[in-house]
């Protein structure tokens, strides 16, 4: 529950239950206010947009679970924390140091002010996709002072030492674990949050739910089993998992609630552990030797699309210029140059399974496809936290000579930038948090490449103006925005620094008697997406006897 614990996409469906964002995606793709009451850029004295100054109005009169207040001071708190300003002022030990330091290393400075209710952030470079860095694809949650003390740090600069940030978590969210909890890593029971702040449009207090309780069933036939024999009320599923999806369609007492198909796992290619990445031609037999129709066929039933770039249509950096779509012959003839401008006689590579039936038959069939081009990849399985545990290693780096795994998503670019630059701290970065460049600024990098160029085109993208809010400018913004992304991304995809296999969706399967899901409005008056990487909201939900 601490702040460096990196949920996995599975998880955070039952921590959004308890914290909360200040800022959400809404169905049409823009970031829309939650805890927060607004955020929008500054203004020079010329009028034109002030891309590195963000203002965030905080929505005032909410209380966290353990009834402080969520005021712009504990938002200072929660964000100092991420980026590891709170550790250099001794608020919290190092054990709170994580991929929150790189993630937000574009902040120089952020000051509170309870009495106008604002946080500002002072960037080092113009960013005109902020709002979607406080999101982080759900995961940037305000957790409440008391928890985050818990990290350690002196107790002279707000530490308290104990080390247990970990153990309980406290939010500001509809729900909350009860007094007597202790943490499971397969179920959690969380209960209805008295004092929430929110009510629907009807003046009744929310949530509908007195509790949910979320068991963590990794097997899919076994969550597949007992969502069609009725055991659980809710179920979640990807379409990674195409066949049970199917199947589970057939059973006329469910609904199905989907995403689009907006998240891309991605093939990322380690160029420190294993040299020969380091080679583009090494990537492109690789690249090449992937046969995605095929795999996505077998392995999704067709429900994911086999991938024509490194993201989807509906994504601001789409192209597919310069993809390596599947070519045997030219595989083969890669390997070969690989080989020579290597001086080795085999291209040999381990990646990474989860101890899930699917997740290891996923990877099988890429092993299979790209031994019949001549290359080896061999596999070992280990739990899915040890795995991000190991590829987002703070000491270490990533561990694995290549990894499949979604980090690339959706419309935007703010998540998916810092997993692509060669260090998160840009060049020259003069802020105090700079201290953590070498340490931790490149471990979202899991490919460790060194290729500037990367980093230049895609922060001159995100230089340009487009909007106070980063929604959207004029239509020339927009279209500016989007042709400097789109040179990015076909700059990547003809380096083959990352490759892509299949894009596809989350969804949910309920029972005809849960009610209302997606159709709670957010408190700016927009509704949400219905099915996210997270889940669905739970707040608006309730059963119907």
């Amino acid at each position: 529950w601490c702040g460096p614990d990196n949920l996995a996409n599975s998880a955070l469906m039952a921590a959004r239950t308890i914290y909360e964002t200040l800022f959400e995606k809404s169905i049409g793709g823009d970031m829309i206010p939650v805890l927060a009451e607004s955020g929008q850029a500054g203004k020079n004295a010329d009028g034109t947009l002030d891309l590195k100054t963000w203002t965030i109005k905080i929505r005032s009169g909410i209380k966290m679970h353990d009834g402080t207040d969520l005021d712009a001071s504990l938002v200072k708190f929660n964000y100092d924390a991420g980026r590891g300003a709170g550790v250099l002022a001794g608020q919290q030990g190092s054990s709170y140091l994580g991929t929150g330091v790189p993630f937000l290393a574009n902040i120089l400075s952020v000051t509170a002010d309870n009495t106008a209710g604002t946080v500002v952030f002072k960037l080092f470079r113009s960013q005109n996709d902020f709002l979607g860095t406080l999101y982080a694809s759900g995961r940037t949650f305000i957790r409440a002072k008391a928890q985050i003390q818990a990290a350690g740090g002196s107790a002279a600069s707000g530490g308290a030492g104990t080390g247990s940030c970990g153990a309980k978590p406290v939010g500001s969210g509809p729900f909350m674990v009860e007094s007597t909890y202790v943490r499971d890593a397969d179920k959690l029971k969380v209960v209805r949050n008295p004092n929430y702040w929110r009510k629907d449009a009807k003046g009744v207090q929310l949530p509908y739910l007195n509790s949910i309780t979320f068991d963590n069933i990794k097997d899919s036939q076994q969550r597949k089993n007992a969502i069609m024999k009725g055991t659980y009320d809710a179920a979640m599923f990807t379409s990674g998992e195409g066949k049970y999806v199917k199947s589970i369609r057939t059973n006329k007492n469910l609904t199905e609630f989907k995403s689009k198909n907006e998240y891309y796992p991605s093939f990322w290619f380690n160029q420190k552990i294993q040299p020969q990445f380091a080679n583009k031609n090494c990537r492109a037999a690789v690249s090449y030797g992937i046969d995605r129709a095929t795999w996505t066929r077998i392995r999704t039933a067709g429900e994911a699309t086999a991938a024509p770039s490194i993201v989807g249509p509906t994504s601001v950096m789409y192209s597919k210029k310069n993809f390596a779509t599947f070519n045997t012959k030219k595989a083969k003839d890669a390997l070969a140059l690989c080989l020579s401008e290597t001086a080795k006689t085999e291209l040999k590579f381990t990646i990474p399974a989860d101890m899930s039936a699917v997740s290891l038959a996923n990877v099988k069939l890429i092993a299979q496809q790209l031994k019949k081009v001549g290359i080896t990849m061999d596999i070992v399985q280990k739990e899915s936290y040890t795995i991000i545990g190991e590829a987002f290693n703070a000491a270490k780096g990533n561990q694995y000579d290549a990894i499949l795994i979604l980090l690339m998503e959706g419309t935007d670019v703010s998540f998916n930038l810092p997993f692509l630059v060669t260090n998160s701290f840009a060049p020259n970065f003069t802020g105090s948090t700079a201290y953590f460049k070498a340490l931790l600024g490149s471990i979202l990098s899991l490919t460790r490449h060194t290729d500037t160029k990367v980093d230049d085109l895609l922060y001159a993208a995100q230089a340009l103006p487009n909007g106070a809010t980063g929604n959207g400018g004029t239509a020339a913004e927009k279209a500016a925005v989007k042709a400097a992304y789109k040179a990015a991304t076909e700059y990547i995809q003809s380096e083959h620094l990352i490759t892509s296999v299949a894009h596809g969706y989350y969804n949910l399967f309920a029972k005809k008697s849960v009610k209302n899901v997606g159709k709670l409005k957010g408190p700016s008056g927009k509704t949400q997406r219905v099915v996210t990487n997270w889940g669905i909201d739970w707040t608006g939900v309730y059963l119907q006897k």
